[in-house]
């Protein structure tokens, strides 16, 4: 960092790449005696966590003594941005973490549009008469400042001072204090360059009194507002003079289009008025992404162009683009090389794939090999040269470190509960319902004869029944989840969808949806989701979290629903057995547990006083590293979080051993490990009570409040339908089955991923593409399904890390992460494990290889014969530091 722009932190997914970052943010923070300001530009999705993994980082590795602040609240809009470089130094923020959009969005704040009204009629004649005007239809949310605080007489007096004194105007006249200057001090100085003739325009055809027209004029002065708030923004983002020591850039892979808006913020400020928003700013640049290799060589020297946005290097130092081009060369060297093996490779037979048992990148090719030995030998031999070369060029501007490996991958078959279960096979379609697959086989058919590019009714079909319908569906929307933050997210199935009409295989479809709706077919049966619910069941009973991923949005809810419905089934039957209700309904049996645990956990009940009683001894115990004066709370909410979750059926069912006259020691006997699954739950609570107790305050509430439900509100609907994770205000849902989507509000799954990441319910996480990158599902969980795969091994790479990272269960257990991939045999889906396996093999190895989805591609993909480990072993890159 002291020699060149900037470099490219690559870390494996879950290693820690945000910590490394904020010790980098830490050192340039205090590099000067007056400590200056590190902004981070990150993903909406991931702010949160960004803001949240500092308050660990502080709190575990910085000195008291050392008062670096960073935001509250990740920053959302250019208003806030603006406003926090703007702070005095006494109280500004030194970490700014800002979302993408931040940057790129539009900026709407009420205050600033009225600063721009004010400036439009500063210095011109009658200009009193056009602020009474502009006061005057300051009035409801239909007025002109759609801000129901701006009345006319508050707009009155704040047009009669100037910008700079809004906030004390603001606090003589409502008695409320502003959080900042509502108009940034970069705004008000970016106001005189504005041209403004348009906006005063507007002003002047304001009318005096109300009059039929008066709605019409008030939306197109509106409009003309919001034209001129635009360009003001763009004014202001190109002419900010701000020197800062550092940016840091998450999920850098997405500057890999120069056109997007967000690389626009790195082009030269001359190029367009949109553009250079964050030239000339920074010193240094720190980019991050996990999947640097998915580039191609092209994309990722342009990702790593955008360190030309740095404020000038030192006299003497080799421009970055001369730089750049010998890196380009290594890479397009390395990669024609690639290229060449690739092919070569695709050209060996099955049978002669025993011959490169014996490879070595020094030895020859055997005597006894065909041409196309010979060829492959060679070109493996050539690609590892060129690649040796391509590490050397790399190496300064990347830094890659990888983990050891701690997965079992569970390949098709291996996902099911029966003890013959053959992972060498993928899932069969039973008889009962291979009818809709049949029927969908011979669509696809149907649909290639008449041209189609993809087998679309195969993707569907191999996920879920409830999937398949829906993308036969004439719907607007693709079943599918991305994100709506993502400009440029590329998967094999975007825009994958069904031509309804007339078509032969629209027949097909009408056929299939008859056998689904009206034939009586039992969608739960679908293979590939019965061996889902199965096994995620059997985890559940063994008292294991576990983590699906389901691309399609359909499949996820199919999932859901089969899984609570079998559990509840489990668990009503257990109930009947136990509680000797043999043929008693299901309200019956609910009852019975409800008065079971009224009398042992009910705050007025003897059995209550008792168990509390053991779980503050046990939490006492383990949470000694709390501060002194917060370890009593600490102990108190963990005992209350611990109880409401004993008081669920479906804890009494797994972990006692349950019946009518249960006592209250023998509950306690029960979680201790007296259970017919033998499993004990105190080791899981006392991690968790360890861990909350070497949080900082801010993360422990953070937790503790979504445990217990102290979001602000009692009022379960204030936090929308019924994926909210409030239980009535009482506290977090606690379901053993959850399931988050793109449908799915960012808090209420912020406050999913606390409560997953405890010991406590949800076991089951049914979770979305939304899911995939970014958070954390690891401390409670070390089982994972992908329920749908992707084309792209570096989507299921991502998944995957949620669960494999530092201080995962999997790390505390010494055990590894079970990931099951299931795939429907001779289908589809058994395509495409074996192409994204493949790809998985050479991804690395060919920098940037197509992630093609035409058949001739994935054919040749998916019969190719697997790479040796020699040859994979001598082709891996090392990019570590030293």
């Amino acid at each position: 960092m002291d020699e060149q722009e900037g470099v490219i932190l690559a870390d494996q997914v879950g290693m820690g790449k945000t910590y490394v970052a904020l010790a980098v943010a830490v050192s340039k923070i205090l590099e000067k005696k007056k400590q200056q300001q590190v902004v981070v530009l990150v993903p909406p999705a991931v702010a949160q966590k960004w803001v949240d993994d500092w308050a660990k980082f502080s709190g575990a590795l910085l000195d008291p003594d050392v008062e670096i602040r960073c935001v509250a609240e990740p920053i959302r809009s250019g208003e806030g941005l603006l406003a926090a470089l703007d702070d005095p130094q006494e109280t500004r923020s030194h970490l700014l973490v800002v979302t993408h959009t931040a940057l790129t969005a539009s900026l709407k704040d009420s205050f600033i549009q009225l600063a721009l009204l004010q400036a439009a009629t500063k210095g011109r004649p009658g200009v009193q008469a056009q602020r009474d005007r502009i006061a005057k239809w300051c009035v409801r949310r239909d007025g002109l400042l759609r801000d129901s605080r701006l009345t006319t007489d508050r707009v009155s007096l704040l047009l009669a001072h100037s910008a700079a004194e809004w906030r004390q105007v603001w606090s003589d006249i409502t008695g409320q204090d502003l959080p900042d200057d509502p108009v940034p001090l970069a705004v008000q100085e970016a106001l005189s360059g504005l041209d403004l003739s348009d906006l005063r325009a507007v002003i002047d055809d304001l009318p005096i009194r109300r009059s039929a027209g008066i709605t019409y004029k008030l939306k197109t002065a509106r409009a003309s507002l919001e034209i001129v708030t635009q360009s003001l923004w763009r004014l202001v983002l190109s002419s900010t003079n701000l020197k800062r020591p550092l940016l840091i850039v998450d999920e850098a892979h997405r500057l890999k289009n120069e056109q997007t808006r967000i690389s626009q913020l790195f082009a030269p400020r001359a190029e367009s008025e949109t553009s250079g928003a964050l030239s000339d700013i920074f010193e240094r640049i720190v980019l991050m992404t996990a999947t640097p290799f998915e580039l191609g060589h092209r994309e990722l020297i342009s990702v790593l162009s955008r360190l030309s946005a740095v404020r000038p290097m030192p006299k003497g130092t080799e421009p970055l683009e001369n730089r750049l081009d010998a890196l380009s060369e290594a890479l397009q060297n390395a990669q024609a090389a690639a290229v060449t093996f690739d092919h070569d490779w695709g050209e060996i037979d099955a049978a002669d794939a025993h011959l490169f048992d014996q490879w070595s990148k020094n030895s020859p090719p055997p005597t006894e090999a065909s041409a196309q030995i010979v060829t492959a030998w060679r070109s493996a031999t050539n690609s590892i040269a060129s690649r040796k070369a391509m590490n050397k060029a790399l190496a300064p501007w990347v830094i890659r470190h990888q983990r050891p490996s701690r997965r079992t991958h569970l390949p098709g078959g291996a996902i099911l509960v029966a003890s013959d279960a053959d992972s060498r096979h993928g899932l069969t379609v039973s008889d009962e319902v291979v009818l809709p697959f049949l029927l969908a086989a011979r669509a696809q058919s149907v649909a290639a004869e008449d041209g189609a590019s993809r087998p679309l009714f195969a993707y569907g079909i191999a996920s879920s029944f409830e999937a398949f319908r829906r993308l036969g569906s004439s719907e607007p929307d693709l079943d599918s989840d991305t994100r709506a933050d993502d400009e440029d997210r590329d998967s094999g199935m975007v825009g994958v969808r069904h031509q309804r009409g007339g078509s032969a295989a629209d027949w097909y479809r009408r056929e299939i949806d008859a056998l689904l709706v009206d034939g009586g077919l039992d969608r739960s049966l679908h293979p590939k989701i019965k061996a889902t619910v199965d096994r995620a069941t059997q985890l559940w009973l063994q008292g294991e979290k576990c983590v699906i991923f389901a691309w399609y949005v359909a499949t996820g809810g199919a999932l859901e629903k089969a899984l609570a419905q079998r559990i509840e089934e489990f668990v009503l039957e257990s109930g009947r057995k136990r509680l000797g209700l043999a043929g008693a309904d299901s309200d019956v049996v609910l009852a019975g547990f409800r008065r079971i645990s009224d009398r042992l956990l009910r705050g007025d009940s003897p059995g209550y006083e008792l168990v509390t009683g053991h779980l503050r001894a046990f939490y006492g115990e383990h949470v000694a590293g709390a501060v002194p004066r917060e370890r009593e709370a600490l102990i108190g909410k963990l005992v209350e979080a611990t109880v409401r979750y004993l008081r669920r059926r479906e804890v009494l069912v797994r972990f006692t051993d349950l019946h009518t006259e249960l006592t209250a020691e023998q509950l306690w006997a029960g979680i201790s490990g007296s259970n017919s699954q033998g499993i004990s739950l105190l080791p899981r609570w006392q991690r968790f009570g360890e861990r909350m107790a070497e949080s900082g305050e801010k993360e422990r509430k953070r937790v503790m409040d979504a445990l217990l439900g102290d979001q602000g509100t009692t009022d379960a609907e204030a936090h929308g339908s019924g994926d909210s994770d409030l239980s009535g205000g009482l506290g977090a849902r606690l379901d053993p089955v959850r399931r988050a989507h793109g449908g799915t509000r960012r808090e209420d799954r912020e406050r999913l991923t606390a409560v997953f990441n405890t010991p406590f319910a949800p076991d089951v996480l049914v979770a979305s593409s939304v899911m995939g990158e970014g958070i954390d599902l690891h401390h409670e969980c070390r089982h994972l399904i992908h329920h749908d795969l992707d084309w792209n091994p570096s989507v299921l790479e991502q998944r995957t890390g949620r669960l494999d990272r530092i201080g995962a269960l999997a790390e505390h257990d010494g055990c590894n992460i079970d990931v099951y991939e299931p795939y429907l045999a001779g289908t589809h889906d058994e395509k495409m494990f074996r192409v994204v396996k493949d790809r998985a093999g050479w991804f690395d190895v060919v920098m940037g290889r197509p992630v093609a989805h035409d058949e001739a591609h994935t054919d040749a993909e998916e019969s190719r014969v697997p790479l040796p480990a020699a040859i994979v072993d001598a082709l891996t890159m090392d990019l570590e530091s030293r």
